[in-house]
């Protein structure tokens, strides 16, 4: 009798406390150490690893990276979970990159353990979503979702099915977020922990978030190696996954730092208005595209005294 495969597309590592996700192993007993007691847990058994990579890579074509060619010329952010076993909370982290300058960096822990059930599945889902939340806030039109984990791409297209509540609210979420701000996703697969700077760079983002060490791949790269991001503030927020001996490895792109320059003008020149004149501010509002009106709105937040 031929041997069989075993195809395991969600599992769970218990000793190495880390998610299983697309791992082909070769016997039972070593399936059975990822599936066992795992909610949700999905594997398969066939005769050849070449059904068995069918069966990992089944659904809609989805795109690798590496492998496949994508815009890199629109907003492109990269997205992972994690989770403290200790508190029982997950965590998320996005990085947001575009033309190689790192744009926007945002990371977050629950605020309860409510996403033990899927650990830090919770937090891949969530980063996706507020990745979506940040380009309608913005009015991008089209992004591309880079990701380690099938199930952000999988959950959201409908190509799996939907059993856990999780899984209904993020498609749910996801495509009512899409089609009411017209939003193209494309998405593509990244191998984990592979070395890729812009996935690693994200991992730390999540663990930090949830107070999980983290193994400073980040830092490995810095050292001889520069970094384009978009602000000091952006910059100031690598302090919480690196230390200072890094830093000066990362640098304000000249090209964002003109843009900025520009964003200060149309303030100055709003700011102007309505000191001399309202209606030629409310005139200048509406002459404004949507990102800087939402630029204005969030500077007048900032540093409006009541």
């Amino acid at each position: 009798m031929a041997k069989k495969v075993y195809a395991i597309k969600e599992g769970f590592d218990n000793e190495k406390n880390i998610l299983v996700k697309d791992k082909i192993v070769d016997s039972w007993s070593e399936c059975l150490k990822y599936v066992k007691g795992v909610k949700g847990a999905k594997y398969k058994s066939f005769a050849s690893i070449k059904e068995a990579e069918e069966y990992l890579s089944d659904g809609e074509n989805l795109l690798k990276k590496e492998i496949d060619e994508y815009p890199q010329n629109i907003p492109n952010f990269y997205v992972d979970g994690s989770y403290n076993s200790n508190s029982g909370k997950y965590s998320y982290g996005l990085v947001m990159i575009e033309e190689g300058v790192v744009k926007y960096i945002e990371n977050g822990a629950a605020e309860n353990n409510t996403g033990k059930d899927i650990r830090q599945i919770a937090g891949e889902l969530k980063a996706a979503i507020r990745s979506l939340q940040y380009a309608a806030e913005n009015n991008i039109k089209d992004i591309v979702l880079i990701h380690d984990y099938v199930g952000v791409c999988y959950h959201a297209t409908g190509v799996w099915q939907r059993r856990e509540e999780s899984s209904k609210k993020y498609y749910n979420d996801f495509n009512s977020i899409i089609k009411e701000n017209d939003i193209k996703v494309t998405f593509v697969k990244v191998d984990s922990h592979t070395g890729d700077l812009y996935n690693e760079m994200v991992d730390e983002f999540a663990k930090a978030a949830a107070g999980v060490t983290i193994k400073g791949e980040t830092k490995k790269y810095l050292k001889d190696k520069k970094l384009l991001v978009k602000s000091i503030e952006l910059k100031k927020k690598f302090l919480e996954i690196l230390d200072n001996n890094c830093m000066e490895n990362i640098i304000i792109d000249e090209k964002s730092r003109k843009n900025k320059s520009n964003k200060e003008d149309y303030i100055k020149t709003f700011i102007e208005f309505i000191k001399n004149d309202k209606e030629k501010a409310k005139e200048y509002i509406l002459s404004l595209d949507n990102i800087k009106k939402n630029n204005l709105i969030n500077y007048l937040i900032d540093n409006c005294k009541l």
